[in-house]
């Protein structure tokens, strides 16, 4: 404990050595042993999850197909519809969302039915949504994508990763909080990064809920903020985080004391101090891409609360 202290007050890591991970499968769990850098200095981290925790975690969690959730929204719309005799619905061509046509000779009707079909697919496909863990984020670039609800995933991740945070802990008990977010960012970004597709077209493809991401040893931007996320809610319960979207990016956001350096946003009043689990390059806590920090500068990112 005293080594690992004295090696995180050292300057900030700038590269390492490739993280080592060895795996050994058992009847009832599969333990981690990981060797990794930080500050220049190698690292043991070791636990055990049980096997059920991982086969089961997460399962449900696939990516979004918009045809289905498109098939399931007409079938809900015409179950509607035929409530109303002579009423007919026409399904209209179109990829990216449900178009119908509605008619009905009673046009005091038709404008009802019409506002209550409008009402059916918004609740609905909130419904759906939920039911797979995504939800709709507006973003400031004129966007708004369907994307997985990283804040559900994370609280619900969090029974499965006591582990992860109790070995952890005996290694940070006496560290500093930024030192020790310097050591647990510096892990995830030694963890392979697991190249994104398109944010807004993705439909969550390439997300990886936080055993899955460690099973598999590779993750990308928003799979590791929500590891990290997760392991600081352990850890520091009482510390505000929030996930941080950029174009093509996300970083986490966690509401601590901050010096003029630290790259920072301002959300709902408050300074949030960044944090980039990314990788592969070792950023500290306070420090984001430069590409990223014109974002970041002007307010133009959107986020959740965690």
């Amino acid at each position: 404990m005293r080594l690992l202290l004295c090696l995180l007050l050292l300057t900030p890591l700038c590269q390492a050595a490739p993280l080592r991970l060895m795996l050994q499968p058992s009847a009832q769990q599969l333990q981690f042993s990981y060797r990794f850098d930080v500050a220049g200095y190698t690292q043991q981290l070791d636990f055990s999850i049980d096997n059920t925790s991982l086969n089961t975690h997460f399962r449900q969690f696939r990516a979004l197909k918009p045809a289905l959730l498109q098939q399931y929204l007409w079938r809900d719309l015409r179950a509607h519809v035929a409530k109303y005799p002579g009423a007919r619905l026409q399904r209209l061509p179109g990829k990216d969302a449900l178009h119908y046509k509605l008619q009905i000779d009673d046009n005091n009707l038709l404008q009802q039915l019409d506002t209550e079909l409008q009402q059916l697919m918004s609740e609905r496909t909130a419904f759906y949504l939920q039911q797979q863990y995504y939800y709709v984020q507006a973003l400031p670039w004129n966007a708004r994508a369907i994307i997985p609800d990283h804040r559900r995933i994370m609280q619900d991740s969090l029974p499965d990763l006591l582990p992860v945070a109790t070995a952890w802990h005996e290694k940070l008990a006496k560290v500093p909080t930024r030192q020790s977010l310097l050591a647990l960012s510096a892990w995830i970004q030694q963890i392979p990064y697991q190249d994104l597709s398109d944010r807004q077209r993705s439909s969550g493809a390439s997300f990886s809920p936080p055993l899955k991401l460690l099973r598999e040893n590779r993750g990308d931007c928003d799979s590791k903020a929500v590891l990290l996320a997760a392991l600081l809610r352990l850890l520091l319960p009482d510390v505000k985080l929030a996930l941080v979207y950029l174009p093509q990016h996300a970083v986490l956001a966690v509401q601590l004391p901050v010096t003029p350096e630290d790259m920072t946003v301002n959300i709902e009043g408050r300074d949030y101090l960044l944090i980039d689990a990314t990788g592969p390059a070792l950023l500290t806590p306070g420090q984001i891409s430069p590409e990223y920090q014109i974002y970041t500068g002007s307010g133009q990112f959107g986020y959740q609360l965690l």
